[in-house]
């Protein structure tokens, strides 16, 4: 089925974070899930479908960088793009230690996150609103 595992799941505890980003990937075409947090992402059952997930740095009940931690363990290999309000070397150090593709600052710059999944998975092949 195409775009089956072209899905772009979205993790962030800002609910207009979420919407926003949803709202811009979904008109450039992506198919976008979203998660209020860690847990709710690993107890989604999405995963199988995932292309790759973004994810916010920090978040209460488990940061980004400790999520993708727990897909490793758990022998997921999405790919993962970590968005963070302040870059730091120890930061992208880190980033780079969990396998973290790219590492983005917010706000964006122009298409930075677009541009950067379409690195990840090629170009979308969703219509908008799947």
């Amino acid at each position: 089925m195409p775009g089956h595992h072209q899905r772009v799941l979205i993790v962030d505890d800002d609910k207009a974070v979420r919407e926003a980003l949803e709202f811009a990937l979904r008109l450039q075409g992506f198919c976008v899930r979203v998660y209020s947090g860690g847990q709710e992402l690993l107890a989604g059952g999405d995963l199988d479908t995932a292309g790759c997930v973004i994810v916010d740095d920090r978040m209460p009940d488990m940061d980004g960088l400790e999520l993708i931690d727990q897909l490793r363990r758990r022998a997921i290999p999405v790919p993962a793009i970590l968005m963070t309000s302040h870059v730091t070397d120890r930061l992208q150090a880190q980033a780079a230690v969990a396998g973290v593709q790219v590492v983005l600052e917010k706000p964006f710059l122009e298409n930075a996150l677009a541009a950067s999944i379409q690195t990840i998975l090629g170009a979308p092949d969703c219509l908008p609103g799947t």
